[in-house]
């Protein structure tokens, strides 16, 4: 007898197609986020390094502004002991002035002193 061939299987093909038909949306949209991530990180990459170039920046002012501050520090200090000094000479030829002004007047008193004695003597 003449065999009969088997009626061949239904093909997994088209089942297959309908699974991965599902997961083409999800490719697509993992495929979106992985260029998202991608671009993220590329600005990420750009922010970090405007905030390095930003902070040596920050960091080179703030050491000359310290090194101007110290020298602007010790130019003041300088001025004061020089203002310092002066005032102590002024306050010593104020005190040889007042003294040589004071001695007319001892002059004077003890004249005057010496006056009194004689005209009570007298």
């Amino acid at each position: 007898m003449a065999e009969i061939a088997p009626a061949p299987a239904p093909s997994p093909v088209p089942a297959t197609r309908q699974k991965l038909s599902v997961f083409e949306p999800l490719d697509a949209r993992i495929k979106e986020l992985t260029s998202s991530q991608a671009e993220l990180l590329g600005r990420i990459q750009n922010l970090k390094q405007e905030v390095q170039k930003w902070r040596c920046n920050v960091e080179a002012q703030s050491k000359t502004l310290k090194t101007e501050l110290l020298d602007v520090k010790e130019a003041l200090g300088s001025e004061v002991q020089n203002l310092k000094s002066d005032i102590k000479e002024i306050r010593y030829a104020v005190q040889e002035e007042k003294a040589s002004l004071k001695a007319p007047f001892r002059n004077l008193e003890s004249n005057d002193e010496t006056e009194q004695a004689r005209q009570t003597q007298d």
